[in-house]
């Protein structure tokens, strides 16, 4: 599922992995990353980002959350607060789907909220592939592609994306929980090469379910 929810790891797993809501419920998630990426690109200057948010889901099939995440970008904005709702559940031949909204909000200085956008989003996913679509209406669209699978109780994916045809990104990952406590490996690159916040890099996610 698109939207950020730690309790999925990291952006990857959510990336390969459609979930299908089982029952209703309020739940919530803490995190903490050796560096918040997105899309390939850093969004607190390379440092450690605290992370959290709260989700209820319906045994419907509808979603709705709120995520919020420490960033710098260099500029005003110190905090990024996501709004999302959507819809989200699997067939019985086992195709999963997701379509849903998401507000990217900025919190900091006077010019934090100059960096808000809007997506609205459509996925898909069968036998651990998946296929997501983003519309943004400011900064373009991003497709992205992955595959996830578990093994043993370790969760293992990828995912190849190009976001407006500005840049492309891959990542590929392990995660697992021990004793309530999910963990996650996983290493980004772009082919932004001209620029430090696109480098490769390998982030450490430690996390909480509440």
């Amino acid at each position: 599922m698109i939207r950020k929810s730690i309790n999925l790891a990291t952006a990857f797993i959510a990336a390969c992995t459609m979930v299908s809501v089982v029952k209703a419920g309020v739940s919530g998630n803490i995190a903490i990353q050796s560096d918040y990426v997105w899309r390939g690109y850093s969004q607190n200057l390379e440092d450690p980002s605290v992370q959290g948010g709260f989700d209820y889901e319906d045994a419907s099939g509808f979603y709705a959350g709120v995520w919020g995440a420490s960033v710098d970008f260099g500029g005003d904005e110190s905090t990024e607060g996501d709004i999302y709702i959507g819809f989200a559940n699997e067939t019985e031949g086992g195709f999963s789907y997701d379509v849903g909204i998401i507000e990217y909000t900025y919190h900091g200085g006077s010019s934090a909220s100059d960096s808000n956008f809007t997506e609205y989003y459509l996925g898909g996913g069968f036998a651990g592939f998946s296929l997501t679509y983003s519309i943004g209406d400011e900064f373009g669209d991003n497709i992205e592609v992955g595959y996830g699978f578990d093994i043993e109780g370790v969760s293992i994916g990828a995912a190849y994306g190009d976001y407006d045809d500005a840049w492309t990104y891959w990542t590929i990952g392990v995660s697992g929980e021990i004793e309530g406590i999910g963990w996650d490996f996983s290493y980004w690159d772009t082919d932004l090469d001209d620029d430090p916040m696109g480098d490769g890099r390998l982030v450490f996610t430690i996390s909480k379910s509440l």
